[in-house]
């Protein structure tokens, strides 16, 4: 198969965890304006991206680590975020005692944005071990054109999700609590395949 196309191949299989966590943050918090979504958008492509070069750079030498926890750290970090998420809603739902304009919308930061670009893509930095043989590149620079390709891709994707989220959440008739409930499970739903995924269960 062409290299680029390949490329491309990669891409779409590593941008789908990030339109679930940006289809996620679109549909929790709805609210975010053009700035931080595409702050979101651009750390989700850039993070999906980059660490597979990363795991590039660190080569077979660090590979037996990597593959050892990289889903690992995915999965804790995906399940705080989303049992914290469900927890405080199903907390917060407990209180209204159906009076929804007691709901109160929970801002995304800047840190949950990395955080959150980190727990998704850190699974990514073993497939930066094994790009060159299966990119097969007859020169250096389609390897690193390849993993531009990733983080653009994961990008666009996660703009996608993001903007797909809100339209969603419209669905919901802003119900706070319900959509980040819903918005949690799916982080941690996630973060399990991650798991699964990295032990060998999914593939």
């Amino acid at each position: 198969m062409n290299w680029l196309l390949l490329s491309f191949v990669f891409a779409l299989a590593l941008s789908l965890d990030c339109f679930a966590l940006s289809v996620t943050d679109g549909l929790v918090y709805p609210d975010m304006g053009r700035k931080k979504s595409f702050f979101a958008a651009g750390t989700f492509g850039l993070f999906q991206g980059l660490f597979p070069f990363v795991g590039f750079l660190l080569g077979l030498a660090f590979s037996q680590w990597i593959d050892a926890y990289d889903h690992w750290v995915g999965f804790v970090l995906l399940s705080v975020i989303g049992l914290k998420m469900i927890v405080e809603s199903s907390i917060e739902l407990a209180k209204k005692k159906g009076d929804d304009e007691n709901s109160t919308r929970k801002t995304l930061t800047y840190p949950m944005i990395l955080v959150q670009g980190v727990a998704d893509s850190i699974d990514a930095l073993a497939i930066g071990i094994t790009v060159r043989t299966n990119i097969q590149a007859t020169a250096d620079y389609q390897i690193y054109v390849c993993f531009i390709v990733i983080a653009v891709v994961s990008f666009l994707v996660s703009l996608l999700g993001l903007y797909g989220g809100k339209f969603f959440n419209k669905i919901f008739r802003g119900k706070v609590e319900v959509t980040e409930i819903l918005g949690g499970t799916v982080l941690v739903l996630l973060g399990l395949f991650i798991l699964l995924e990295g032990l060998g269960y999914m593939g």
